[in-house]
């Protein structure tokens, strides 16, 4: 009984050993990191090599991806932004009303310098009026008669409407000659030079 027992663990010895040692084969350690070996031969090995989870894990080449970046371009109307900086250029009292400025000459049908330009050639924009009058296009002066308006917003919406009616009709709407000759009879062609010159530093 006692010779079967130490045959019996004879072999077990044998047998863990030789089965420790293939597992032991299949995996080595390089640099650190367990390498694991594929295929029987030594000659048709294929090695992978498995992260040692206490290292960090680095990958030789980043991921590539495909960006696509939309950007949403909103077109905005230029022409207030435009007419602010030039009231700001010279300092006048018309800068904050340079949205109105715009959307009263669309809203009566003239390019929106028109407002613009007298204002510059008969005021210098609004720096010689008389005083308390609002009024930068001399518009009603003759003398000592002077129309009058309650603040400079008031005076636009007032004075576009009779721009479309009494000036600015047909070709009008483009010639400053032809608008001196109503606007300013009395001109012997300064005020539409000025008037063109001014159209032309607001483009």
């Amino acid at each position: 009984m006692a010779k079967r027992f130490l045959y019996l663990l004879a072999l077990f010895l044998i047998t863990s050993r030789v089965a420790f040692g293939l597992n032991t084969s299949f995996f080595k350690n390089e640099g650190g990191q367990n390498t694991f070996i594929l295929g029987a031969s030594t000659d048709s090995q294929t090695r992978e090599t498995i992260p040692n989870p206490e290292e960090p894990f680095i990958f030789s080449a980043l991921p590539s991806f495909d960006e696509q970046i939309k950007t949403s371009v909103i077109t905005a109307d230029a022409r207030p932004e435009i007419v602010r900086q030039y009231l700001h250029k010279f300092g006048s009292p018309l800068e904050p009303y340079s949205n109105l400025i715009v959307v009263l000459s669309d809203q009566y049908q003239f390019d929106y310098r028109w407002l613009v330009a007298i204002a510059q050639q008969e005021s210098n924009l609004c720096k010689r009026i008389p005083e308390n009058s609002y009024n930068c296009w001399g518009w009603g002066i003759y003398g000592d008669k002077v129309t009058r308006f309650d603040n400079y917003e008031d005076a636009l919406r007032r004075i576009a409407p009779q721009f479309t009616k009494i000036f600015l009709k047909g070709k009008h709407s483009r010639d400053p000659m032809e608008v001196m000759k109503t606007y300013t009879p009395p001109s012997d062609g300064s005020w539409a030079n000025g008037v063109s010159q001014f159209f032309d530093h607001l483009e």
